[in-house]
């Protein structure tokens, strides 16, 4: 008898007492799938009888074995048990259950089987459910939360504010307070008395009633919910006229902003309860919270003295004297930074005793040899921006010795093109992290709700739970069921074009990733001289732009204040690359998808995808056309004001008609795919653009930058050396 038929018999599903919540969402799940006759009901824990399935997602550590698993098993009569180390794989088991074992033979778990998670901690690590990316339209909070326990997620952050805006602000021509839109900090969801009064209490309260419902979604689905926090963050500027005293360091960064922001000084007792009052109470709302993930030195937050402050090694008074040697600094804000973390960590445990505070090392260049003594007993090192690639062995051998685990981020999913396939790449990625030993994984999945066939996440998900099975057989398991037997092959194809692609695109290319959608490249125009454009005919796009009034990344695609990114020659080669392994590569992507679309009939179950993925693939080359443009843009312009001869002159001036013909093109194809594609391609704000994300009026943008290429496209080359030194007009 097939698993389908006999649990079909089933007219008992038993969850225990008390238990979990995802272990009803479980039973409830079987009786939609396979067993529409059973009634759910809570009982003590049985060995279950015929026609009876049993639920436990409280089965605990194994001796001598594996710490996580799952197990499946079908007794004499009909019976069948479903039983977890922990609720957090209890929804993963069922799903494997319903989607691959249902037409097996019943006598293959007679013994049962069990599964042993590669990762035994994988987090997602995404904007959709803790950042800017929360309001994307058609992003489904619960949907998203199903999926990532379906593909054997264990952990997941929830603390994203429930109100469309933070409430940070800044004077006109300051974008830096939409930082405090994503990783929000204790003090966005509870008051503390040192606080009282400073945050509207209906902000407060519709951030705290989305945090306690994401944590709700959690735990119906077995997740253990945690918070990534930016912190310690600033506090709101009136706070100051009341308690100058308690101004710890200055965290903005000076370049993007015209309002300096202050954190509390740590060092004070008054402060250090602060923050103890602030996660006692969350922990009273939700004592299920598991983690906190601390991110600093970034987005409004940091620690007195240390080295990585934007602005310089800075502080309050209570921290250090003055005249003290770097050394003597390193040590003190060391320490400082470690109260912290011992306070939360502390804290946290007083409710939950399995608590873990995972803190990022990377910023701390001089003061992590002081730092990784402290880790330990509860507190983990992250390497959530560089920390793995600057640690030295020292400091491996460190954390080895404090048994302080490192949480490895993998950067497996992209938000600027939602979607676009490169399985063999994440299979390989997350292979090489578990050969390492690696057990505490942060790594993305874009929602379901925005990319119906991910085959990325469908690898994660194989790759967590059913590791042994080779990567070959996976993708033509799921290439068959999503397209069918004929149809596979050619779906294998594409996937692997596009998974060329995307390894051909050469690193080192300035804005590629998160800093994106801040410099607004999709729809700012790519003109010889930028400032030519009176600054009224910008202002569409550079109202959202990161960067103050006088900072050359206005006028120049090369440079950020301070510094340019490349020189002309390495702008030159990185265009080149992408040319050949890039735009080629997607390009035969895109005429085999096409083809394998256009010969399907309005009835076949295929079309779906294969449209899907054609739009995804057109979408993924105008994005990195962009870039090549970007680079274009450094070579041409750059090298035109370098040239002295009048023959280099000529040559870099063509390659800016070039470079200007090409963004052209590539931006009406691309307002193309806008208007008339059904697919997600893109998140885009159900609230109104902002710095992070684009809004539903980016068709309208797209046509401003082609009417102002078309307008200004001829100009000379031009960067005016002294932008920096302008200042605002009246």
């Amino acid at each position: 008898m097939s698993v389908r038929d006999l649990l079909g018999k089933a007219r008992l599903i038993t969850i225990s007492e008390g238990g979990p919540p995802v272990e009803r969402t479980v039973a409830e799940l079987l009786v939609q799938t396979v067993a529409p006759e059973a009634t759910v009901r809570a009982a003590p824990l049985v060995s279950p009888g015929p026609a009876h399935i049993a639920i436990d997602g409280r089965g605990g550590k194994l001796t001598g074995g594996a710490e996580e698993w799952m197990s499946f098993a079908i007794g004499p009569g009909g019976s069948a048990r479903l039983s977890t180390s922990g609720p957090e794989w209890l929804y993963a088991l069922c799903s494997l259950l319903v989607d691959e074992w249902l037409d097996c033979d019943e006598r293959e778990f007679a013994q049962g089987r069990r599964i042993v998670p590669a990762f035994p901690w994988l987090r997602n690590l995404s904007d959709f459910f803790v950042g800017s990316t929360r309001h994307a339209r058609h992003f489904e909070r619960e949907s998203y939360i199903r999926q990532l326990a379906r593909m054997g997620f264990s952990h997941v952050t929830i603390n994203a504010l429930g109100v469309k805006r933070p409430f940070e602000s800044g004077p006109p021509g300051d974008q830096y307070h939409w930082f405090y839109d994503y990783s929000p900090d204790l003090d966005q969801f509870i008051e503390s008395a040192l606080l009282k009064g400073y945050y509207p209490p209906e902000y407060l309260q519709a951030n705290l009633n989305a945090l306690k419902q994401n944590a709700e979604l959690a735990r119906k689905y077995g997740l253990v919910p945690g918070l990534h926090i930016n912190s310690p963050r600033s506090m709101p500027e009136e706070f100051w006229a009341q308690h100058g005293y308690l101004r710890g360091a200055r965290v903005d960064h000076p370049r993007e902003t015209f309002r300096p922001r202050f954190t509390l000084a740590m060092a004070h007792p008054v402060v250090q309860e602060h923050y103890r009052e602030l996660l006692r109470q969350i922990m009273r709302e939700i004592p299920q919270i598991g983690f906190i993930h601390v991110w600093t030195n970034d987005s409004g937050s940091g620690f007195e003295f240390v080295t990585s402050l934007y602005a310089g090694r800075n502080g309050g008074p209570y921290l250090i004297r003055e005249w003290k040697s770097d050394d003597e600094i390193a040590r003190a804000a060391a320490r400082n930074v470690m109260t912290y973390y011992r306070l939360l960590r502390d804290e946290g445990r007083s409710v939950n005793p399995e608590f873990r505070l995972v803190c990022d090392l990377g910023p701390f260049y001089v003061e992590r040899k002081y730092l990784i003594p402290g880790l330990g007993g509860g507190i983990d090192a992250g390497e959530f921006a560089y920390f793995e690639s600057q640690a030295s062995p020292d400091e491996l051998d460190g954390l080895k010795k404090v048994e302080a685990d490192i949480h490895v981020k993998l950067d497996l999913s992209d938000n600027n093109i939602l979607g676009l396939p490169y399985p063999r790449l994440t299979y390989e990625r997350l292979a090489q992290v578990r050969r390492q030993g690696s057990k505490r994984i942060l790594t993305g999945s874009t929602p379901r709700s925005l990319v119906p066939f991910d085959i990325n996440a469908e690898v994660v998900r194989h790759c967590q739970l059913l590791p042994h099975v080779p990567f070959e057989e996976v993708v033509l398991k799921i290439a068959s069921r999503w397209v069918g037997a004929e149809l596979a092959p050619a779906l294998l194809e594409i996937w692997d074009l596009s998974d060329e692609a995307v390894r051909g695109y050469p690193p080192g290319v300035p804005m590629s990733t998160f800093a994106f959608p801040w410099f607004r490249l999709w729809v700012r125009p790519f003109v010889p001289n930028i400032d030519a454009i009176p600054e009224e005919e910008r202002a569409y796009y550079e109202d959202f732009l990161l960067a103050t009034f006088n900072n050359p990344a206005r006028v120049d695609l090369n440079n950020d204040m301070m510094w340019n990114f490349l020189s002309v020659n390495e702008a030159a080669g990185k265009k080149a690359d992408i040319d050949t392994l890039v735009l080629a590569v997607l390009a035969e992507a895109i005429e085999r998808c096409r083809a394998a679309r256009d010969h399907l009939s309005a009835g076949s179950s295929a079309l779906a995808l294969f449209a899907d993925l054609h739009d995804r693939l057109v979408a993924g080359r105008c994005f990195y056309r962009t870039m090549r443009n970007t680079m274009a843009w450094t070579e041409s312009v750059h090298g035109y004001l370098k040239a002295s001869a009048p023959g280099q002159k000529k040559l870099y001036r063509a390659l800016c008609s070039e470079m200007v013909e090409n963004e052209l093109e590539n931006t009406r194809l691309f307002l193309r795919l806008w208007t008339e594609s059904r697919s997600d391609f893109m998140p885009v704000s159900s609230v109104g653009e902002t710095i992070h994300m684009y809004g539903e009026n980016l068709g309208n943008l797209l046509l401003r930058k082609i009417q102002l290429m078309e307008k200004y496209g001829k100009e000379e080359p031009y960067i005016d050396p002294g932008y920096m030194w302008r200042i605002p007009r009246r």
